[in-house]
């Protein structure tokens, strides 16, 4: 019987750097325009365009590879960079993938809260693709 993901030890990354212990929402998801169609039989809806995005709740954090400096450098390049998340820090396998693809940055919150509590980010970045699914572990 399978059992049910418990989203309590992702992994990921944006541009190489371990965003993980900073992350407190993790969707990777299709965006599907609906295309609607009138005729004089009726109305049907037919799937358009999709788009992949990557959204994310991060905690702010100004500190080396902490979250401003990371998605600051990944904006600052002015082009896609690369992302990986994973259901969990297990190895890479058939039963735990690795999603990859690139990302195009946007701007992002710098500052983001209420009086004594922590400072959060939303992103909601586009992907180039629809990400790729990873199953073969890294070699040793």
């Amino acid at each position: 019987m399978a059992n049910a993901l418990m989203l309590d030890d992702c992994e990921i990354e944006i541009d190489g750097v371990d965003l993980k212990c900073l992350t407190n929402h993790l969707e990777l998801s299709p965006d599907v325009t609906v295309e609607t169609a009138t005729t004089f039989c009726g109305v049907e809806d037919y799937p358009g365009a999709v788009k992949w995005l990557l959204r994310l709740t991060l905690y702010q954090s100004y500190e080396d590879d902490g979250t401003y400096q990371t998605l600051r450098d990944a904006l600052a390049g002015g082009v896609p960079v690369p992302f990986k998340v994973r259901p969990t820090s297990a190895a890479i396998g058939p039963n735990n993938p690795s999603f990859e693809g690139e990302v195009r940055p946007q701007p992002f919150d710098l500052i983001n809260g209420d009086a004594g509590t922590l400072s959060t980010v939303d992103i909601e970045w586009t992907l180039t693709g629809p990400p790729v699914e990873n199953v073969t572990p890294a070699a040793p």
